[in-house]
């Protein structure tokens, strides 16, 4: 089976009116670490110096946070995009019940609804990579500090992404009241590149962490599933995989040269729930996050973790009941 498809999403009403918010989202000035640019530390001492700032001697007044404009942009344009997927379904009669499936997908899209991160945006313009970018960033202070960098709606570059998809399903009657069921479904993330601005470098986020907002794009995930039904009851156990990753600041991975931690490693996640069903009823309990795993550490100011990355695993082991009636 193949697909080829195109799509088209006008700015939302928020995207296009929005008014303007003042926020702090975690971001440093480089004028403060202009060391820390390597081989682009140069250029970007010699855009603070071109702003009356001396970075061998200036101190930031905002420590990890910097004064962020998000909200809508009236001059935004239509989103496009194209996708395609190729795969087959394997259902072999020598094996009854089973199903694997395997898909291939790409995905690309071009003017891009979003909105740059705030610290993308001041090290693309001070490293001079993205000078267009420099229009976001307002006039400092007459102490030398940032007032406010706009990360309002923008059509950004665009965005190309690729992987595999992988489905497996199996089922067995164990008896006259009892089946086994297994299911797997395996993601491989094989690219993942996205462009801040029109003809600007395209950003290889594949297996990337971008601590900053908390989003990641492991090139790994997998979700297992085995359940084992007896007449009305039902028991499954499900192991939910996500792959380490590496950090980033949107901009740069980072590196044991200047900073402690790196990376977040794999985590297995597991949940338990029984059942059972009655008529139109169904009643439903369990313990989610089995083990009491608490989430990876990532550097952040409020919850040490990316809280919607890893949001499985926030509050810990907890259990859980519920009932349903179907009418």
């Amino acid at each position: 089976r193949a697909t080829l498809g195109t799509s088209y999403r006008q700015p939302s009403i928020y995207s296009l009116y929005g008014g303007r918010t003042l926020s702090y989202p975690s971001a440093s000035d480089p004028c403060s670490q202009a060391g820390a640019y390597g081989t682009r530390a140069g250029t970007v001492r010699a855009r603070c110096l071109s702003e009356g700032i001396n970075p061998e001697t200036f101190s930031s007044a905002f420590v990890g946070q910097l004064p962020t404009l998000s909200g809508g942009n009236t001059a935004l344009k239509p989103e496009t995009g194209r996708t395609y997927t190729i795969g087959t379904v394997v259902t072999p009669h020598w094996v009854p019940h089973l199903s694997l499936s395997v898909e291939y997908w790409h995905y690309t899209l071009q003017n891009m609804i979003s909105a740059p991160g705030t610290q993308y945006i001041l090290d693309r313009c001070y490293t001079g990579t993205e000078q267009q970018l420099c229009s976001l960033v307002s006039p400092r202070s007459t102490s030398g500090q940032l007032t406010a960098i706009s990360a309002v709606q923008q059509n950004l570059g665009g965005l190309r992404t690729n992987g595999l998809d992988i489905d497996l399903t199996y089922r067995m009657r164990l008896g006259r009241q009892d089946s086994l069921s297994l299911s797997e479904n395996y993601q491989q993330l094989i690219g993942y590149f996205q462009q801040y601005t029109p003809g600007g470098a395209w950003r290889n986020y594949t297996g990337r962490l971008l601590y900053l907002s908390g989003s990641g794009m492991p090139r790994e995930r997998s979700y297992t599933t085995v359940s084992w039904q007896h007449g009305a009851f039902s028991l499954t156990y499900m192991v939910q995989y996500i792959g380490g990753m590496h950090w980033n600041d949107g901009t740069n991975d980072l590196a044991p040269q200047t900073a402690g931690r790196t990376r977040s490693p794999g985590v297995f996640l597991q949940d338990v729930t029984l059942g059972y069903r009655a008529g139109r009823w169904t009643v439903n309990t369990g313990v989610n996050n089995l083990f009491n795993r608490q989430p990876p550490f990532v550097v952040d100011g409020a919850s040490n973790t990316a809280v919607a990355q890893y949001s499985g695993f926030i509050p810990g082991r907890y259990v859980f009941a519920q009932a349903g009636v179907d009418f």
